[in-house]
């Protein structure tokens, strides 16, 4: 049986990034409407911040400092920072199923190679906005050969998951997902835990089909 990937204490939170969750949050509330550009965002925090003076970075200090005695806390009622790395080590069940991927992920598998080769200098963000766009304009009916295709993986993963699991598995309805870009300066988690898009999204798009191609061959 796996355990569960849900870390059992959540990391600490930077000053910075408390203080990327409120440009975050204002933006939301600003344009609600507005589809977030997190890179644009996320480099209007980083220039404002590099311009605030320390009265006005203080309250999110204070935060991170209080987040970082929950953090402490939490530990504590763990076991201690030993029990907590001695479960970081635990690897992957190397017979686990390998996980679903999204109709998004099938497209960039198919278009990415065509992407490269039209712009080799880009880099890999460069790259993943690219197939973000592309997959912005893409037909209905084209795009409903990816959503097929990750369904079918869907329903590959949940009869696996039972055969692994030894209990039934409920099929998961495919979603449509949005597109995120790159963010610079913030850590994964810290964002994840925040409520704002992580960063690196669009480059874990490509290590996951990495990883996954070199696990098939």
């Amino acid at each position: 049986m796996r355990e569960s990937a849900k870390p059992p204490v959540r990391g600490k939170t930077s000053p910075y990034g408390f203080f990327v969750k409120m440009c975050y949050e204002e933006h939301k509330k600003k344009y609600p409407n507005e589809n977030v550009q997190v890179t644009e965002i996320s480099k209007k925090c980083s220039e404002k911040w590099k311009t605030m003076s320390d009265d006005e970075k203080r309250r999110f200090f204070e935060l991170a400092q209080k987040d970082a005695e929950r953090y402490q806390a939490e530990v504590a009622a763990y076991g201690g920072e030993d029990a907590l790395r001695k479960r970081k080590r635990v690897k992957k069940d190397p017979n686990a199923p390998k996980r679903a991927l999204s109709a998004f992920f099938f497209f960039s598998h198919d278009k990415r190679p065509e992407v490269q080769q039209q712009h080799p200098e880009w880099k890999v963000g460069q790259v993943a906005q690219e197939l973000g766009r592309f997959w912005k304009a893409l037909g209905e009916e084209e795009r409903a050969v990816y959503e097929r295709k990750a369904l079918e993986d869907k329903e590959r993963y949940a009869e696996e998951m039972r055969n692994y699991k030894g209990t039934p598995v409920q099929t998961i309805t495919p979603m449509k997902m949005p597109m995120i870009a790159t963010v610079e300066g913030v850590p994964t988690s810290g964002m994840m835990q925040l409520g704002v898009p992580p960063p690196h999204a669009q480059q874990m798009v490509q290590q996951q089909e990495v990883n996954d191609e070199g696990a098939e061959e």
